[in-house]
């Protein structure tokens, strides 16, 4: 199995959950906005915080894979 391709951009956002996933969102939408929906992939994953009614939302920004 081929290494997994290292990514561009990676971000993690903590904090109450209702900003964090709002937040997540717009960024990753301007994040395939400027790097183009046709050359990257976008992986976003939400969970939960270490203290209650908080949350963790990772996003990751790769190059496609030539097919």
């Amino acid at each position: 199995m081929p290494p997994r391709p290292r990514p561009l951009v990676a971000v993690r956002l903590i904090g109450p959950t209702a900003p964090v996933t709002t937040h997540a969102a717009a960024i990753a939408a301007q994040l395939v906005a400027h790097y183009g929906r046709e050359r990257v992939t976008c992986r976003t994953s939400t969970r939960t915080g270490g203290y209650s009614g908080e949350s963790r939302a990772y996003i990751t920004i790769t190059r496609k894979e030539p097919r």
